[in-house]
């Protein structure tokens, strides 16, 4: 089973998750924006919780982001290499694989494919890819808070090969209030 998280709102959410996941024995996928509302990917608290993520066993990569030409002009691809520039920057490390926020915002799975190829010296994969979908691997999602198939345990004696995608913006304690 492959674990991801995409990161949408809150890294400090991420981090309850990492920590989780960790003492759980797993560990996971975590992909961050660069263009997040509710954290810097610059801050020095962010670059801590990155780091905590990473000594916890846990990947850390980018949730790329798009639609932001329509509104500040170029193109996707063009965002695409500035967001992977100030991801590098951020982590001080090459891009290792992706993952895309809002696929239709991006031109979908044909975008990413030719995004990985411009990016193959060093990004391995994009969470998109054949090998990680249908009908190679059963793909869970808890989109909008919602598992449209069941929740993923009730998949777990049915299929061999899964992609778990989650959200950890949707997971709380006690009340979805925690989140806001």
């Amino acid at each position: 089973m492959i674990l991801r998280h995409d990161i949408d709102n809150s890294i400090e959410q991420a981090l309850r998750v990492a920590r989780v996941d960790a003492e759980a024995g797993c560990s996971a996928s975590f992909f961050l924006r660069v263009h997040a509302r509710g954290y810097n990917l610059l801050s020095l608290p962010s670059l801590e919780i990155i780091r905590e993520m990473e000594d916890l066993g846990h990947e850390v990569q980018l949730h790329l982001e798009g639609g932001l030409c329509e509104v500040l002009g170029s193109d996707n691809e063009d965002w695409a290499c500035r967001q992977r520039e100030v991801f590098e920057a951020a982590v001080g490390r090459p891009l290792g694989g992706f993952s895309l926020h809002e696929p239709a915002r991006m031109g979908g799975i044909d975008f990413a494919d030719r995004i990985r190829e411009q990016w193959s010296e060093t990004v391995q994969y994009h969470a998109y890819e054949d090998r990680f979908m249908m009908p190679s691997m059963k793909y869970l999602s808890d989109s909008s808070g919602r598992w449209r198939e069941g929740h993923f345990a009730e998949w777990l004696d049915k299929e061999p090969r899964m992609q778990v995608l989650t959200h950890p913006f949707w997971w709380f304690e006690r009340v979805p209030a925690e989140n806001y």
